[in-house]
């Protein structure tokens, strides 16, 4: 288990998912506080002279152009002066000083972001062991079927030695109550489920007949039913927003277990959790790094992809292309123990996942133009 590892593309997804999200939210910030400074220059018939109608359509656009000048060519702070017009000043002080706050906030969730994705998986992975002792619970207590099939699976589930030791591991029942896992208010529903996968197994007869397939039988388990389309994916959707794309990592984390449990090292077992925490905290930092560097530099990468796309329709440039863009520069720009064909290979590839049928090749190109862009000027 000291082998396991997460995958630094799932890490460079996450940080793309959520500085989509942030982005969008930076965007409506934006828009709501124009909204608010064109509310303080609308001319009401009632109280304002005819005369001050073209004034105050004037100053509202002055207003909406400094706001914006603010926020374009660096990072706002609320530091804004402008001593030509105190009514402009005080309504581009007051919305830019809201814009500012809205971004720290949305800052700090970004941050989260990918703790928020292992905590989503840690509690799905705990449901789906939890409910592979359940099944070897119920395998003990449930009368025998007549049908072979269903009686040999039902014996290999009761007496599956990996979900033995699951079940009287102090270290993972712990962890069980810690974060509040339970099928007991869903027992019939957990009963429904085995029922229904016990009369519906294919499973070859020479997996249930062999001993020593414990492994296999459980990896059948999951694969077939538990991750197969229908209620239990449902039910694990429902507790994780990200299931779709969270159940690969689940997967892979599960397999593991269930090797680790075969050899019988219960003592590094016992480990596991911890062991596990530290490869998040590792990666946590890679995550965090790499989003605070796009952050700080959100403005000079947008002009350096700008340099590299003048040629383009700055419309027609997808958003996600755009993203993908800044965290491949901060990657290459900033983190120089990650070797470059690394990550124009990884962001390649999670372009062409997440963008157009062009985008894998756009990427590409981009990049390699601003890298050797900047190996001229250096």
């Amino acid at each position: 288990m000291k082998n396991f590892i997460i995958p630094r593309r799932f890490v460079r997804i996450k940080a793309l998912q959520n500085l989509y999200a942030y982005t969008i939210a930076k965007q409506v910030h934006e828009k709501e506080a124009i909204e608010q400074i064109k509310k303080d220059f609308v001319w009401d018939c009632f109280l304002d002279e005819p005369i001050q109608k073209e004034q105050l359509t004037k100053a509202q656009t002055r207003a909406v152009g400094l706001f914006q000048a603010a926020i374009a060519t660096t990072l706002p702070t609320h530091t804004f002066v402008y001593e030509e017009n105190k009514k402009i000043a005080q309504s581009v002080d007051k919305h830019l000083a809201y814009y500012v706050e809205a971004l720290k906030k949305d800052q700090t969730f970004l941050q989260y972001g990918f703790n928020q994705a292992k905590e989503y998986i840690y509690i799905t992975l705990l449901y789906v062991l939890l409910l592979l002792v359940e099944w070897c619970k119920l395998g003990k207590v449930m009368h025998p079927s007549s049908k072979e099939t269903d009686h040999l699976l039902k014996k290999q589930l009761a007496q599956n030695p990996l979900l033995e030791e699951l079940y009287h591991n102090s270290k993972w029942v712990k962890m069980i109550y810690k974060n509040g896992i339970s099928w007991a208010k869903d027992q019939d529903q957990v009963q429904n489920w085995y029922r229904q996968f016990i009369q519906s197994v294919e499973a070859p007869k020479t997996y249930l007949l062999d001993p020593n397939n414990s492994i296999k039988i459980l990896e059948y388990v999951v694969q077939h039913t538990i991750f197969k389309e229908g209620p239990i994916n449902d039910f694990l959707a429902m507790k994780d927003l990200y299931w779709d794309e969270h159940k690969r990592m689940v997967k892979k984390i599960l397999i593991h277990i269930f090797k680790m449990l075969s050899t019988k090292d219960f003592a590094a077992f016992t480990l596991f959790w911890d062991n596990l925490e530290e490869k998040w905290a590792t990666e946590s930092k890679f995550y965090s790094r790499i989003l605070t560097i796009v952050i700080e530099n959100y403005i000079r990468y947008e002009e350096m992809i700008g340099a590299q796309t003048e040629k383009w329709d700055k419309n027609r440039i997808l958003l996600t292309d755009k993203l993908i863009l800044k965290l491949a520069l901060a990657e290459l720009i900033e983190c120089k123990e990650i070797p470059f064909k690394v990550s124009i290979n990884e962001y390649v590839e999670i372009a062409k996942w997440y963008g157009s049928a062009k985008s894998g090749a756009f990427i590409n190109g981009v990049l390699e133009g601003i890298l050797k862009r900047t190996h001229k000027e250096n």
